[in-house]
C-alpha cells in the first residue's frame, strides 16, 4: 500500500468527506487486511447502498469483489468509483488490474496510464503498466516500466522479480540475475527470484550453482499419506474427500485467479473444513512434521536452511477433465508446497512415455525462445501420494486425454502460527 492511499483511507476513517461514514469504512480497510474478506464485503455493501456515490466506499468494494474472485461484480464497483471520482488514482490502477486479469488488455492499459497521469510517480501503476505489457509480449516496454516503478519505489519486490522474468523472456539472463539479486535483496525469502535465479543461472552455463536451488531429487519428496483410522482403507478416505470436493460451495470452474485450463478449482478447504478434510489435514501435518524432523539443514539455504518450527496450512482442491491442466507457476510466500493426490485417471496411472497428467517442474511461466534446453523432471501422480517441494519450484500439470477426473489438494506451508 503506498503512502497515498494510506492518506486516503485515513481520510476516509475521520470522515473528512463530510457524509463520510468513518468507522464503517475503517473497520472495512481492516478487515480486508486480516484477509476477511466475507466481512468487509458485507460492511461495504451497506455503505455503498446508503452512499452511492462514495468513491472510497466504491473502490474498497470493488477490491475486495476482486479478491474474492468476483471480477464481473469488482469491474462495476471500480468504474463507479471512476466515474465520480475522475482523479482518483489508484481506484483506476486497481480497475486495470481487474481488467488485466480478464485480458482486457487495451483497457486496463487506458486505466493504468490514467492513474500514472494523476500520479506520475506511482509506483505501483508503472509496475502494473508493465505487467500488461508483458503480457503483449512487448518487452522493452515492461522493462522500462518496471525499472520506472523501483526508480520511484527501490522496495517495490513485485517490480524488481517481474524484470528479472521479462529480461529471461527477451533473452538476458546476466540482467535478469542482477534483478534477482536487486529483488532477493529486498526480500531473501521472494519465491520467484528465487525461481528465476535458478534458470537464469542455466541459461549461463553455471549448472552447480542452478543446482543448488533445482536439486529436484534431493528437494522432491514422495509420502505415501498414512489413513486415518477411521476410514475402512485408501479407497474409503479418497471417495470421502473426492465427495467434499465435488460438493464444495468454492469450486468454480476455470476461475480467472487460479492457474487452471479445463478444471475446477476451490477456494482454501480450512476456512469451512468438513470433517473428513479436519481428518485429512490431521494425516498431511503429521506427514510434514516427519518432513521437517527429516531435513539435514544448510544455513542460508532457502529451503533447507528454513524450516519453520511452526506453519499455517492452506488446502486447494482441484478437478481436471481431458485435456485440463496446471499452467507453469510457484507459490509466492510459502516454503513448502505440494499436492495430495485423491484421484488420478488410469491413462495417468500407465503412461510412461509422454507423462499424460504428470506433474512437471522447472519449465517457467514465461514463453522459452531460447534453443536452450532447460532442466526438467516430471514426476507420476498416484493415489494416496503426497508430493512436497519447495514453493518457488515451477510446476505445472501435463495434459491428459480420456474420460476420467484427476481430482489432487494442493497444499502450502507457510513459516508462523
Amino acid at each position: 500500500m503506498n503512502r497515498a492511499e494510506r492518506r486516503r483511507q485515513k481520510k476516509a476513517a475521520r470522515g473528512e468527506r463530510g457524509t463520510s461514514p468513518d468507522a464503517a469504512l475503517l473497520d472495512a480497510v481492516r478487515k480486508i487486511q486480516a484477509g476477511k474478506l466475507k466481512r468487509a464485503e458485507s460492511l461495504l455493501s451497506r455503505v455503498v447502498k446508503t452512499y452511492p456515490e462514495h468513491p472510497d466506499a466504491l473502490h474498497y468494494l470493488g477490491v475486495t469483489l476482486y479478491q474474492l474472485g468476483q471480477y464481473d461484480d469488482a469491474i462495476a464497483q471500480l468504474s463507479a468509483a471512476v466515474s465520480v471520482a475522475p482523479d482518483y488514482a489508484e481506484a483506476h490502477n486497481s480497475l486495470g488490474i481487474v481488467l488485466l486479469e480478464k485480458r482486457n488488455l487495451d483497457d486496463a492499459i487506458a486505466h493504468i496510464t490514467r492513474a500514472l497521469e494523476i500520479r506520475p510517480d506511482y509506483a505501483g501503476a508503472h509496475s502494473n503498466l508493465g505487467n500488461t505489457y508483458q503480457e503483449q509480449s512487448e518487452l522493452g516496454r515492461a522493462v522500462d516500466c518496471y525499472r520506472s516503478a523501483l526508480s520511484f519505489d527501490p522496495g517495490h519486490r513485485e517490480a524488481a522479480y517481474r524484470l528479472a522474468s521479462a529480461y529471461l523472456q527477451s533473452n538476458e539472463p546476466e540482467d535478469a540475475l542482477a534483478a534477482c539479486a536487486t529483488c532477493l535483496a529486498i526480500d531473501p525469502h521472494c519465491q520467484h527470484a528465487l525461481a528465476y535465479k535458478a534458470i537464469a543461472l542455466q541459461l549461463l552455463d553455471r549448472a552447480d550453482e542452478a543446482r543448488e536451488l533445482y536439486d529436484y531429487d534431493r528437494m522432491i519428496n514422495l509420502v505415501d499419506l498414512e489413513v486415518p483410522s477411521r476410514y475402512k482403507g485408501l479407497n474409503q478416505f479418497n471417495d470421502a474427500l473426492a465427495k467434499v470436493i465435488r460438493e464444495h460451495p468454492t469450486l468454480v470452474w476455470e476461475p480467472y485467479n487460479r492457474v487452471t485450463t479445463g478444471g475446477a478449482v476451490t477456494g482454501d478447504m480450512l476456512l469451512y473444513p468438513s470433517q473428513a478434510i479436519k481428518t485429512f489435514e490431521r494425516a498431511l501435518r503429521r506427514a510434514i512434521d516427519d518432513y521437517c524432523e527429516s531435513v539435514v539443514e544448510i544455513p542460508g539455504h532457502p529451503l533447507l536452511g528454513r524450516v519453520p518450527k511452526k506453519y499455517s496450512l492452506t488446502l486447494i482442491a482441484s478437478i481436471l477433465v481431458a485435456g485440463g491442466h496446471h499452467p507453469a507457476h510457484i507459490h509466492e510466500s510459502a516454503w513448502l508446497s505440494g499436492v495430495y493426490y485423491v484421484k488420478v485417471p488410469d491413462i495417468v496411472s500407465g503412461d510412461y512415455s509422454k507423462h499424460a497428467g504428470w506433474l512437471e517442474f522447472g519449465r517457467p511461466d514465461y514463453p522459452v525462445t531460447s534453443r536452450f534446453e532447460l532442466d526438467t523432471t516430471a514426476r507420476q501422480p498416484r493415489a494416496g501420494l503426497a508430493l512436497f517441494f519447495p514453493s518457488y519450484y515451477f510446476h505445472g500439470t501435463i495434459a491428459f486425454a480420456g474420460n476420467e477426473e484427476r481430482i489432487g489438494i494442493a497444499f502450502d506451508v507457510y513459516p508462523g502460527d
